[in-house]
């Protein structure tokens, strides 16, 4: 049979009987047999915007009409309008029957909107069939509509294979409803589509049991160019003098000429005094008498020096964490970049790795930030280098030998050679700061502040899907700016979008790519892969799946396992049979050339300083990521967590101490510990480098190698503090999520369907401070308003995996899971 273009959807056979059964299908011009297919205007009303999915109307309120007719209507809502999310549910129970002496009609072919057009019988028995009629309504509520547009059949069919497959294959889900409802069937969650978010347009909905977790919905229909074009968005230019449009040149303290031009003092004046020593030491036979071990000179020319290298390279490494956090928003709002394809998806917020140099800055078209990452690793380097610069070295004064601190001067010459270029760099930087536009407003150091830049963007289809993934998503050529809608082109506002021209493109190819898809797309049946299990929202092996490697079970013990014996190696070389005490041979020759070059001494200062760098370096990825999963450390709680204590946290950006000390009054101590061993650490090269020094042996009459026992008594303490602290990274399950979040791509693939970017609170604040005020301020006289890491439903109808609030008025809570791998 030949259905044409009619919409066939499920026709519940009691409503059949219950309207043949008070109604008199017949027409003086019509055959009473045949439905009347009217031709009028497409309602406004969604097809899920209440439970009056197919509405039998009323008769016409006027009583003196004779031709009152019951009609089927289909109702649809303006998209702007947002619905309730709480359908009636109470009548789901309540079920009624025909009256089973009525046979049913068979209906065939009913077209897409249909009316029975009926004559209603006058006298007491049109009453008693109108009050039956109200009865009956009364009693009946929708359940689950089907999606407009989609043949239902393969989906019944792919329903009756899920009631056995999903259980066999994943096992029971937890589900969570409202209080006192224990009704498994979730109820019917309407699209919030904020009535200013012009790129937002709600789809069709489909309402589902969230245990069955195998479910695909269906996709919605490609939009016409026509369409598109109204929802599209236009780069637009700032206006001037305008208050609620601030420039986007926002540049973090670390960056700013102040700061910059501190730590240029600070290189200029060690500068200086290198180059001082230097010539001294030349002219006048060394700087300094040698007055024994662990004197004040002694520390003056030993420690001092790394002291002040150390600080330096604290510097430069807070200024490398504020150029790694806004790059990405650099290269998107950059006019050279306004087509970049890679800065949301590959170009990380922070820095994971120091023992190398970072060189993606160069493939993304930054050379002077590549030339800055470069030169600062090189100054990694400083440190040892300080270590060995000073050196004793016998001097003859009036045929009398004396033992004088003097400088090693290939090494000093290196070292002043270092600071110059590292000067250059600093000055290009705030150069290349100061010229070219940050595309911000203020500094992004938090999660809200990526999702300020979400309330009315159009990048969300670009990261369909991208939650449950754990490769990045798809590049796609993406702005940060202004933007303004093809609707309303006076309204300006900042978000991160995709331009208008390259969107309509982009629309043409997916709408192409979905006619040819479009038989294997009615085919649900194959989504019941072990693919498609690994993309299961409601799988736990999915929402645990990444953790950095180096937090991981496995690593996690072996970690502990290698410091536990490298310690306690050690330790028994140290001190058994007094090895540091007494010296040991240097097995390279001992003493000091013409130039101050000492081999034994170069290596045990060199080396030895190295190695504390290598675990100084090491231990950054570790407190760097620890504060990066805080916030969703946070978030996994069943409970939920406030804003200040999730959403605002921005460990990243804070100083080396400052960390350890907000994060301890926040309660966060795994975080103030982890970050107070990242600063402390530093002390390993420092003092591992001035521990050693050749000395002659009386007793021996031979050269030897010895220990600042102060110093190394200090060395060893800290070296066991740090093996210890590998105890505090045991393995958290809250700190498991499904992918990497180094990229602004990967935290908006938590958020892209969010109904909490719609929030007042998100709502084009013009402050930092604006924006933290909201988020602080409770709504009303209700609580404070709470956020969690779990299952919930997008603006688009569907269950993604990501960031919402935990509750919303008339709705359920979040899916929230408990913790377990």
């Amino acid at each position: 049979m030949n259905l044409g273009d009619a919409n066939l959807k499920t026709v519940n056979s009691s409503s059949l009987d219950a309207l043949t059964a008070h109604a008199y299908v017949h027409s003086d011009n019509l055959p009473a047999s045949k439905p009347q297919l009217l031709l009028h205007s497409t309602s406004k009303r969604s097809v899920t915007a209440s439970d009056d999915y197919y509405s039998l109307s009323e008769p016409a309120s006027d009583p003196s009409s004779g031709d009152e007719r019951a009609t089927i209507v289909r109702y649809k809502t303006p998209p702007s309008q947002i619905q309730s999310a709480n359908p009636s549910r109470a009548l789901l129970s309540v079920e009624q029957t025909p009256p089973k002496h009525i046979e049913p009609p068979i209906i065939q072919a009913l077209p897409r909107s249909i009316r029975f057009v009926e004559k209603q019988p006058s006298g007491p028995n049109a009453v008693a069939a109108a009050d039956s009629m109200r009865a009956w309504k009364s009693s009946k509520t929708d359940v689950s509509p089907p999606t407009p547009g989609v043949d239902d059949t393969p989906y019944i069919q792919f329903a009756i294979n899920q009631l056995t497959l999903d259980e066999e294959l994943m096992g029971p889900r937890r589900f969570v409803a409202n209080e006192g409802d224990k009704s498994p069937v979730q109820e019917e969650v309407q699209p919030v589509v904020d009535d200013r978010s012009y790129t937002q347009q709600p789809e069709p909905i489909v309402t589902r049991d969230p245990r069955r977790h195998n479910f695909e919905p269906p996709q919605p229909q490609p939009q016409s160019d026509s369409e598109v074009a109204h929802k599209v968005l236009i780069p637009a230019r700032r206006p001037q003098n305008s208050y609620l449009h601030p420039s986007l040149n926002f540049i973090p303290k670390p960056l700013r000429v102040l700061p910059l031009a501190g730590l240029i003092v600070l290189c200029l004046l060690m500068i200086a005094a290198l180059i001082f020593s230097s010539v001294w030491a030349a002219q006048h036979n060394g700087l300094w008498e040698y007055d024994g071990l662990g004197t004040n000179r002694y520390n003056l020319f030993e420690f001092l020096p790394q002291i002040i290298g150390a600080l330096i390279t604290l510097w430069i490494m807070i200024i490398q964490t504020a150029v790694q956090r806004i790059l990405p928003f650099t290269l998107l709002a950059s006019d050279k970049h306004r087509q970049h394809t890679g800065a949301l998806e590959h170009v990380p917020l922070f820095l994971t790795n120091y023992l190398i140099p970072s060189l993606s800055t160069f493939v993304h078209g930054e050379p002077i930030l590549g030339v800055c990452s470069i030169i600062f690793w090189l100054n990694l380097f400083t440190i040892p280098l300080l270590s060995c610069v000073f050196q004793t070295r016998l001097y003859t004064f009036d045929s009398e030998g004396v033992w004088m601190w003097t400088v090693v001067q290939p090494v000093i010459w290196t070292l002043i050679v270092l600071y110059w270029i590292l000067v250059i760099t600093l000055m290009l930087l705030a150069i290349r700061l100061g010229t070219r536009s940050t595309g911000l407003k203020w500094d992004p150091t938090s999660l809200a502040d990526i999702f300020v830049l979400l309330r009315r963007s159009n990048v969300a289809p670009n990261f369909q899907g991208s939650e449950v993934r754990a490769a990045p998503t798809r590049s796609r050529p993406v702005s940060l700016g202004y933007w303004r809608s093809s609707d309303r082109p006076d309204d300006i506002f900042y978000a991160i979008g995709e331009d208008h021209a390259l969107a309509l493109e982009r629309h043409r190819m997916e709408a192409e790519k979905l006619q040819e898809d479009d038989l294997e797309s009615q085919q649900p049946i194959k989504g019941a892969t072990i693919e498609s299990l690994q993309t299961d929202v409601h799988s736990p092996a999915v929402r645990y799946r990444w953790t950095p490697w180096f937090m991981r079970d496995g690593w996690w013990i072996l970690w502990l396992v290698v410091a536990f014996v490298l310690t306690t190696a050690f330790l028994v070389v140290s001190f058994v049979h007094q090895a540091v005490d007494f010296g040991f041979l240097p097995l390279l020759p001992a003493p000091t050339t013409t130039l101050g070059f000492s081999p034994a001494n170069f290596l045990y200062s060199f080396v030895p300083s190295v190695l504390g760098m290598i675990l100084f370096l090491g231990w950054q990825p570790i407190d760097m990521y620890h504060r990066a999963l805080e916030p969703f450390a946070r978030l996994a709680n069943p409970q939920g967590a406030t804003a200040e204590q999730s959403l605002l946290l921005c460990y990243t950006s804070y100083l080396p101490l400052e960390v350890s000390i907000r994060a301890a009054l926040n309660g966060h101590f795994r975080v103030a510990w982890i970050s107070f061993i990242s600063l402390l650490s530093i002390t390993l090269p420092v003092i591992a480098g001035g521990v050693f020094t050749a000395e002659f042996n009386v007793p021996a009459q031979d050269v030897r190698e010895v220990a600042t026992m102060p110093a190394y008594y200090a060395l060893v303490v800290f070296i066991i503090i740090y093996a210890l602290s590998f105890l505090a990274l045991w393995p958290e399950p809250k700190r498991y999520l499904p992918h990497d979040i180094r990229t602004v791509g990967d935290i908006i693939s938590f958020v892209y369907q969010s109904q909490m970017t719609n929030d007042a609170a998100f709502r084009e604040p013009r402050s930092k401070t604006d924006l933290v005020t909201r988020l602080l301020s409770s709504e009303g006289a209700t609580a404070m308003p709470r956020y969690a890491f779990g299952v919930y439903v997008g603006r688009d109808g569907t269950e993604h995996l990501g960031i919402d609030r935990l509750k919303r008025p008339g709705s359920g809570e979040m899916f929230v899971y408990s913790g377990r791998r």
